[in-house]
């Protein structure tokens, strides 16, 4: 449960209202499942709506409260100013603390989003039974959110600048990371996770990794921005346009069993592109994916 007492408020909008007011006489918009728009009953006319929909998840008033004071006020001028309203849009080079705020921001859209009492305005979506909710809900996850503290430093938000032009056709490979889908250390169970979301011109990617650091191709390129853990200043002005196809994170069906000082040996390896996670695993712990462990 998000809320100790969801049942006392009216909810909190995911994305914020004074967002979707921001965006008042821009439409129609539209939605997109993997780059296809939703359809209406026709299957042939795109579904448009003059204002963008909402989502709501059960919140008490006073959570609601904290989550406006931590989350959306310090959030709220940083996003203004890096929306791109036009193609010649100047991007803003956010401070440290801008940086954290604009990451507690993603990370508050993006795991309500998937909350499995997520409520979506938008029929199309809420009847999608492949729209990305999270069966399994880690409360280590929100925790945070109710307590009005900063996010645990196991959560990282990596941040890219995509086109507002539109994409074009990609023909390249997708470089994944993996990430296991559960790790057990000792009688603990931590369940990895990622999602992504986006706003105009800027898209975000979570990760839920306990205690197992990630290197980033794309920020070791300086071609990707971190805004939590650790933020600091970002010249968003200097990270060039990355496609969203380009690198992704996947959490694979594997299970991984250690005792801590393994857990503690087999994280000092970063998880990384070209590296299976059960690879330093192997010999010290027992693997399971498909039934198998891979070569």
């Amino acid at each position: 449960m998000l809320c100790p007492n969801p049942s006392a408020g009216v909810g909190e909008h995911v994305w914020p209202a004074w967002l979707i007011g921001d965006f008042h006489g821009e439409g129609p918009f539209h939605t997109e499942k993997s780059g296809t728009p939703y359809k209406k009953r026709d299957n042939t006319t795109v579904a448009k709506f003059a204002a963008l929909p909402s989502v709501h998840v059960p919140m008490c008033a006073n959570c609601n409260a904290r989550l406006n004071t931590k989350v959306e006020e310090p959030a709220k001028p940083v996003v203004r100013r890096v929306l791109p309203w036009s193609s010649t849009h100047a991007w803003p080079t956010p401070t440290a603390d801008e940086a954290a705020a604009l990451g507690r921001w993603f990370l508050k859209v993006g795991l309500l989003l998937s909350h499995p009492e997520a409520v979506d305005d938008n029929p199309h979506t809420a009847q999608d039974f492949a729209a990305a909710r999270f069966d399994e809900f880690c409360q280590d996850w929100v925790a945070w959110m109710a307590a009005g503290a900063d996010p645990p430093d196991d959560l990282s938000v990596y941040v890219t600048r995509r086109s507002i032009l539109g994409e074009q056709p990609w023909t390249g490979d997708m470089a994944l990371l993996s990430l296991p889908g559960r790790v057990d250390v000792a009688t603990q169970e931590q369940r990895f996770m990622t999602r992504s979301l986006g706003i105009r011109g800027l898209d975000a990617t979570i990760v839920w990794h306990p205690g197992w650091p990630i290197r980033h191709p794309l920020v070791e390129d300086r071609r990707a921005g971190v805004l939590w853990p650790h933020p600091v200043r970002i010249d968003l002005s200097g990270l060039p346009e990355v496609d969203p196809r380009e690198f992704g994170f996947v959490v694979e069906p594997s299970s991984l069993s250690f005792s801590e000082a393994e857990y503690a040996r087999v994280t000092k390896v970063p998880l990384q592109v070209g590296q299976h996670h059960a690879a330093a695993a192997l010999g010290q712990s027992a693997v399971q994916a498909s039934g198998e462990a891979p070569n």
